[in-house]
Parts: C-alpha cells; sequence; structure tokens
C-alpha cells in the first residue's frame, strides 16, 4: 500500500484528511516520541531512560497515568486493580521501585449474594444454575488452548460467543444474563477469542496471589515518573501524525509540533481513530484501527456510615438482574469495604441517558430497594464512565468475529509509528499486557 492511499480510502472521521507534508530539513526534537502516558508510555520511558535513548513523552490528559486512575474526588481507584504476582513485567517494576503491595487474594473471592427475580439469595441454592455462573458452566466445557500466544492463531475456533454459549446448554434468557458479568458489550457481538485468551491468561500467567497497590495506584505512577529525567508533557492531546518518510511531525491540539524519528502510539484505537494520520498502514491495520471495539464500563460508587450487610446477614458484594448489575467491595484493605456498581456493556447505556444527579438518585434508591439495611447508610460518591472518558473511550480493547486474524499485522511498525498498549500484547491482560508491550517496542526501537 502507497504511503497516501491510506488518508484516501478512509472515509472516518479524523483520517480523511491529508495533511502538509514535512519539510526535511527541520531539526528533530527528539529521536523518539511517546505518545500516552499511561504505564505501557511510562514503561517504555523507563526502559529508554536505562538505555540512554533520547525521547519525549507526551499525555493528552491533564495527569499521568492512563487506566491507572486514582481520583482523587472520591479517594478511589478506578482503574488499575488486581495485579497477580506472576506479572513478570509489572512485578519486576514494582520491586525495582519497592512499591508497597497489599496481598487481597484471601478476600477478593469473599461470598456473593445473588439477587434474581427480587429475591435476594445470600447462597445459592436453586436447582437452576447460579446465574453468576452460567458463563463458566458453559464456557468451561470448551477445550482451553494450549498456549497465552494462541488466542490469535486459531481463526477456525473464531464465532460469536452467544453461539458458543448456546451450544453448551444456554438458553436465550441465561445468555442475557451472562451479559451481566462477562465483561464483554455483548455476548451476542463479541467473539469467543475474547474469551479463550482471557481463560489462557488466568491458566497460564502463573499467578498465584492477587496484590493491590498500597495508597492507590498514584504513588506508583508517581514513583515511575520520579525517575525519568525528563518530565512527562500533559495536556498534549494529538491531532495529527504526519509520517515524510525520513521523520515524523506530530501536533497537538494546544498548537505545539514535535518532531522526531520514531513515534510510538500506546493510544487506545477508539482514540487513535480521531487523529489526522498521514502514515502507510497495512490493510489489516487501517481496519483495526476504525473497527475495533473497546468495553463500555460504568463504575457507581457510594460510601457507607454503617455496615448495613452485617445488619441483614447478607454479603456486601452482590450480583443482580437490576441495570446495577454487580455490586463489588473494591477496598485495597481486608478490614475496608469500597463499595461500588460495576456495569458493562451495553448495560451501561440505561445511565448513559441520565444526568448525574438522576444516576445517583436510582441508585440509592435501588440499593435500599434490594437491601432495607442499607437505608440511611450510603450516600453517592462518584462515578466513572470509561465508556464516555474521552482519552480512552472505553475500559479496554474487545474483539469481534473475525478481529482477532488482524492481530499480528496491526501491531507492525508502519514506517516510523510503532504500536504499545494493552491492544498490542501478544500473551498478557491487563496491567500486564500493557507492560508487555512496551517491552515488545522497545526492542523494536533499539535493535
Amino acid at each position: 500500500m502507497k504511503r497516501r492511499s491510506f488518508i484516501q480510502k478512509t472515509g472516518i472521521v479524523g483520517l480523511g484528511l491529508a495533511i502538509t507534508p514535512l519539510a526535511c530539513t527541520n531539526a528533530l526534537d527528539t529521536e523518539i516520541l511517546i505518545l500516552g502516558g499511561g504505564l505501557s508510555g511510562l514503561y517504555l520511558a523507563y526502559l529508554l531512560e536505562k538505555e540512554g535513548r533520547d525521547y519525549i513523552l507526551l499525555e493528552g490528559s491533564n495527569r499521568i497515568g492512563g487506566r491507572m486512575f486514582t481520583r482523587k474526588d472520591m479517594d478511589r481507584d478506578v482503574g488499575g486493580k488486581g495485579v497477580g504476582d506472576g506479572y513478570a513485567e509489572v512485578m519486576s517494576l514494582i520491586e525495582e521501585l519497592n512499591t508497597e503491595m497489599i496481598d487481597i487474594t484471601d478476600y477478593m473471592n469473599s461470598p456473593t449474594a445473588i439477587y434474581k427475580d427480587g429475591v435476594l439469595h445470600n447462597t445459592w441454592d436453586s436447582k437452576e444454575p447460579n446465574p453468576r455462573m452460567l458463563q463458566y458452566i458453559a464456557f468451561g466445557k470448551e477445550k482451553k488452548l494450549d498456549a497465552l500466544d494462541e488466542w490469535y492463531k486459531r481463526p477456525e475456533l473464531d464465532e460469536v460467543y452467544s453461539k458458543v454459549l448456546k451450544r453448551n446448554g444456554l438458553s436465550e434468557t441465561e445468555i442475557d444474563l451472562v451479559n451481566i458479568s462477562a465483561n464483554y458489550n455483548d455476548v451476542r457481538e463479541t467473539s469467543v477469542m475474547n474469551a479463550y485468551h482471557s481463560s489462557a491468561f488466568i491458566k497460564y500467567n502463573t499467578s498465584k496471589r492477587v496484590l493491590n497497590f498500597k495508597g492507590g495506584t498514584a504513588p506508583f505512577i508517581e514513583s515511575i515518573v520520579k525517575t525519568l529525567k525528563k518530565p512527562v508533557l500533559k495536556n498534549k492531546m494529538v491531532t495529527s501524525i504526519d509520517d515524510s518518510g525520513d521523520s515524523v511531525l506530530v501536533t497537538c491540539s494546544d498548537g505545539t509540533n514535535y518532531k522526531s524519528k520514531k513515534v510510538v502510539s500506546t493510544m487506545p484505537f477508539s482514540t487513535l481513530r480521531d487523529v489526522k494520520m498521514n502514515v502507510s498502514f497495512n490493510s489489516n491495520q487501517e481496519k483495526a484501527i476504525q473497527n475495533l471495539n473497546y468495553t463500555k464500563i460504568t463504575q457507581i460508587h457510594l460510601t457507607h456510615s454503617a455496615p448495613y450487610w452485617e445488619e441483614d446477614g447478607s454479603p456486601a458484594a452482590m450480583w443482580t438482574d437490576t441495570p446495577l448489575e454487580r455490586v463489588m467491595n473494591l477496598s485495597s484493605h481486608k478490614d475496608e469495604k469500597q463499595i461500588a456498581c460495576w456495569v458493562n456493556g451495553k448495560g451501561t447505556n440505561f445511565f448513559d441517558t441520565m444526568s448525574e444527579k438522576e444516576v445517583a438518585a436510582y441508585t440509592i434508591k435501588k440499593m435500599n430497594e434490594i437491601r432495607p439495611a442499607s437505608i440511611g447508610k450510603i450516600e453517592y460518591l462518584g462515578m466513572q464512565n470509561w465508556g464516555k472518558y474521552k482519552y480512552n473511550k472505553g475500559a479496554y480493547a474487545e474483539f469481534g468475529v473475525g478481529q482477532a486474524s488482524w492481530f499480528e499485522d496491526m501491531i507492525k511498525p508502519a514506517s516510523n509509528l510503532h504500536f504499545a498498549g494493552e491492544h498490542t500484547a501478544h500473551m498478557s491482560r491487563g496491567m500486564e499486557a500493557a507492560a508487555e508491550s512496551a517491552k515488545r517496542v522497545f526492542f523494536e526501537l533499539i535493535n
């Protein structure tokens, strides 16, 4: 594909406009320009500094950390929770920075109540399958992959997830219930390869314990930043990327320009697709940038004045068939309870139509209805809507049917533009995926 063919062919906003090519005589600002100050971008900068390479790191928002986000207004983490002790890259960084961690293994799997058809069950003793476990019961009948990096190499397994669930005994009604806790936008649209990848990661990443950052993710992010000799430049929302062949010019919304030999985008494709780009992409990169989905998640955080779960004798955590979906304890300490409603995928649409005041009122009313003991004891604290958060537009990448076959092509360097971020990891998920991808690009750049 010729260098300019992508911007001529595509019809989506931001990629359909060519920009004036660079004058090749302009001096470079840096050797490597990193786009995105989340874990992937920070870890790449950390590795490059150890190698003595020159770089500039741009972050589009007014804070550093990406999806590792401690909301100061709520004093809560809304991303970056749950680190497996087998996460090779993340644990290596944690140890190098002497980061304090809290072991949450023993209480993260504490009992979960089930609220279905207007009845709260402390334990599920019905003859019907536990609705919270339907996905695992059905998908558990499938033969699992043999390696962490096999998920994108098995096109013969690629089909819509709901078809697999139905083949293994679930009714359409039960598939509706799976959507509550499946962690995808819609199991009737997403590929089963996401489930294969997740199950392989759980099986093969060697983690025995689950840890959280003491004091939240913010101190960990700050400790990485402190090791860097160069400051992370914030409020640098990228609006265009122009690759002339000899160098790349990146323009930001504040009018500043940065010219480098190489650019590394850690931006999710959900936001990269809004950038005007004059870059030579292969056909699968073009399709992935335009079409790769990201899972929508809305968290509704609550505070409590008294432990109402002790009064009514039911577990604090709940799975429900209401718009609140799941109620979780997101605390990093065994003696605390940080209660939040966790809503996935299309379920977030219910709250997207409301003002924040309406979300708060609905949530308290519904919680009081489910748990009368909570009346007068809970208050709305805040909400994190990852689907509407403009710097991510979703919580994590989610492959549709047939899209896993794009993976190997979509992560290749496109001339002088390299790709990192959790969506580009061969093996891992979440934070480890972000770090794994940074390590891969580090070797692409230095070799």
